[in-house]
């Protein structure tokens, strides 16, 4: 059937308004929740001053450090802190295995300052040390926890 020419010319104006429309674009969460007093503390002047320092100590600007580094130091400082509070309830100082875990995450820290690279090399060789105790023996508990241990690294390291 036949249809006069300005039904034509509206139909087509209408189908170009449908493709010029944006689509909403959905925002994912921050990857990262700092509490008000986290937040305090890392934009203090003190704080920036001395992260500053470190930089230009290692001749980095700040647009080189990547949040994604930032993760991973959360990460390591709160397993950190989760082997020390294990190792003091060990009074009797059977699980001596803690005591190689911590000594590992004390020797491969990360630093807010450290690159992506960087980052990258010091977990990877945190990740060879973890699979050396994984296998060193010591026991269902510790393989269990060195286990989860490597599995949380492994996401921090896809991150990066």
């Amino acid at each position: 059937m036949f249809q006069p020419p300005s039904v034509v010319i509206e139909a087509k104006k209408k189908s170009k308004k449908k493709t010029t429309r944006k689509k909403a674009v959905k925002k994912d969460p921050p990857a990262v929740q700092f509490t008000e007093a986290e937040l305090d503390a890392f934009l203090s002047d003190d704080s920036l001053d001395q992260e500053m320092k470190k930089m230009a100590g290692q001749n980095l600007l700040p647009s080189q450090v990547t949040a994604d580094v930032i993760d991973a130091v959360r990460w390591q400082e709160v397993k950190e802190d989760e082997i020390k509070k294990m190792k003091s309830e060990d009074a009797l100082d059977e699980e001596y295995w803690l005591s190689d875990l911590a000594e590992d995450f004390v020797t491969f820290g990360l630093s807010p300052a450290n690159t992506k690279e960087e980052a990258l090399i010091i977990l990877k060789d945190l990740d060879a040390m973890l699979d050396e105790q994984e296998e060193a023996g010591y026991g269902p508990d510790a393989r269990n926890y060195i286990v989860k241990l490597r599995r949380e690294l492994d996401i921090i390291q896809e991150k990066i």
